[in-house]
């Protein structure tokens, strides 16, 4: 396929024409992309410019905007070199992203978050946001996020238990981890049984959640070192493990027996 791109002007207006051969599909997105830079308003978005994704997972982008009362009609997002990432008219979607991407929240509320499922590990971008109301096209300053793959989840982080457990007693464990994917976010599986577990969700920074499952369970068995584990099993199976010690003692209470003629006799 050939690409020429032509820059004119009739007057004081310029013009950008783009030629394209062979690939009309690419020829849709392309021409609707380069519109943008010809007539579109520039406003302000929020959005990292840097950004964690595990792939297999999936990840959301924030973004967010100062909505002024426009009523924007329609959110856009696209690789920052072509290619429609995500767009309300599937034919403008590159076919490697169609069924993955959706916007989240509502672009009447200035809310204009990407999320992209199933993250591949060549999906880095740098993507950007775009907006439209009606015919009038809007670009975005601070709009554009590139995607830090990783191929393995963040190993959980369990706190700390006594130094020494006996058994029978009742302790509670927590254990954490950090993830980019509120729709599906991670599932705790733990080593023991018979217990209770509470679930918390906290928004560490700007997108990225922390999801921490504490755990309250009654310890069983004698002396020894015995383990703990807590595994975290992230969208489509990607797992990871953490595991703290228990010192377990045995408290044995040994109990004086008198005879009967010795209690009498005091």
């Amino acid at each position: 396929m050939k690409i020429q791109v032509l820059f004119s002007s009739l007057g004081n207006t310029p013009f950008c024409h783009v030629i394209l051969h062979e690939d009309l599909f690419l020829h849709r997105s392309l021409s609707w992309l380069v519109s943008f830079f010809t007539e579109g308003r520039i406003l302000t978005a929020d959005v990292p410019f840097k950004f964690s994704a595990l792939t297999r997972s999936c990840v959301v982008i924030p973004c967010s905007f100062q909505q002024q009362d426009m009523h924007l009609t329609r959110g856009i997002w696209s690789k920052k070199d072509g290619g429609v990432v995500y767009h309300n008219g599937q034919s403008y979607i590159l076919d490697h992203f169609k069924d993955r991407t959706k916007i989240l929240g509502d672009l009447h509320e200035g809310e204009c978050s990407l999320e992209i499922d199933d993250v591949k590990p060549f999906d880095n971008g740098p993507f950007c946001f775009y907006a439209e109301k009606d015919n009038e096209k809007y670009r975005f300053n601070n709009s554009c996020a590139f995607l830090v793959m990783k191929a393995s989840p963040e190993k959980p982080v369990m706190t700390q238990v006594p130094e020494e457990v006996s058994a029978g007693s009742t302790i509670s464990v927590s254990c954490s981890v950090n993830h980019t994917c509120p729709s599906y976010p991670p599932v705790f599986s733990w080593s023991v049984t018979n217990l209770t577990s509470e679930v918390t969700d906290t928004m560490t920074t700007r997108g990225v959640w922390r999801r921490t499952s504490t755990i309250t369970f009654m310890v069983s068995g004698g002396d020894g070192v015995k383990s703990l584990t807590c595994t975290a099993i992230f969208l489509r199976d990607k797992q990871q493990a953490g595991t703290v010690k228990i010192n377990l003692y045995f408290c044995n209470l040994n109990f004086h027996r008198r005879s009967l003629w010795d209690r009498l006799s005091r």
